[in-house]
């Protein structure tokens, strides 16, 4: 399984008591990985976090959701975050007016009211806050109708 993906340790549990093994023979097999350096939160947390800035323009809260859906404790997700926007140099508002624009040129048929909604939407559900979504639309709907 980890050949094919890299898993957190709860994913990883949970899918071999999903294939029938014992919950002792689980523990054995998760802590023999963990020590092995093969099964490693943080570092399944960092390249995650890595994956889903840079392909899919996600916010840190909406990191902080899909971490906890993986079974990342918060602080680990906290820290992968906070290390991955600092070392990858990741400026989140550059990371939400590129999501943006991208997003837009895919709109461009659309009257401006519709575009404006799911703009704001699509920012939205990539966890971005009100405010900092609103200001991007705004900006780039002046930008086009220029």
């Amino acid at each position: 399984m980890l050949a094919r993906a890299p898993r957190s340790v709860r994913d990883l549990r949970r899918r071999l008591l999903l294939k029938g093994e014992t919950e002792a023979d689980v523990d054995a097999a998760i802590e023999r990985l963990t020590a092995a350096g093969l099964l490693d939160d943080a570092a399944y947390a960092r390249a995650y976090v890595r994956a889903k800035v840079s392909s899919q323009a996600f916010s840190r809260r909406r990191l902080q959701q899909e971490l906890a859906k993986r079974g990342v404790a918060r602080d680990v997700a906290d820290a992968a975050i906070v290390e991955v926007l600092h070392d990858d140099e990741v400026d989140e508002v550059a990371n939400i007016e590129r999501a943006a624009s991208r997003k837009l040129r895919t709109l461009r048929g659309l009257d401006e009211e519709t575009q404006r909604r799911r703009l704001y939407g699509y920012l939205a559900r990539r966890g971005y806050a009100a405010d900092d979504v609103r200001a991007v639309v705004d900006r780039l709907q002046r930008t086009v109708e220029r």
